[in-house]
């Protein structure tokens, strides 16, 4: 590999590890900021259990309990998490891993 490809690679791993920091740094700076976001952390939790377990009771307890942890006591490494894999995602990173794991040899 050529020194500017790996010039390139730490210049991503570090542009990552800001973006990782950057959640919780506004979260902490920006009151409204941190309400919409554990909002915004709270709806995509209870939609993500409701498409997996449908509209029943047992949906509303699974949110809940996970909304209190990721929300109410982990928020700010949740929002980094979250928009960390949402940037991931949004950049089709996960289905170049994905493609490589099923290219294992047996």
């Amino acid at each position: 590999m050529s020194q500017r490809g790996i010039h390139l690679m730490v210049l991503i791993f570090v542009a990552l590890f800001v973006l990782l920091l950057l959640p919780p740094i506004i979260m902490a700076i920006f009151k409204p900021a941190d309400l919409l976001i554990r909002i915004l952390l709270t709806i995509m939790i209870f939609a993500t259990v409701r498409n997996m377990l449908g509209s029943n009771a047992l949906t509303i307890v699974i949110s809940s309990v996970l909304v209190y942890i990721l929300v109410i006591k982990y928020a700010p490494i949740t929002a980094s998490l979250y928009i960390f894999f949402f940037v991931l995602l949004a950049y089709n990173f996960i289905a170049a891993v994905m493609w490589g794991l099923t290219r294992l040899p047996r």
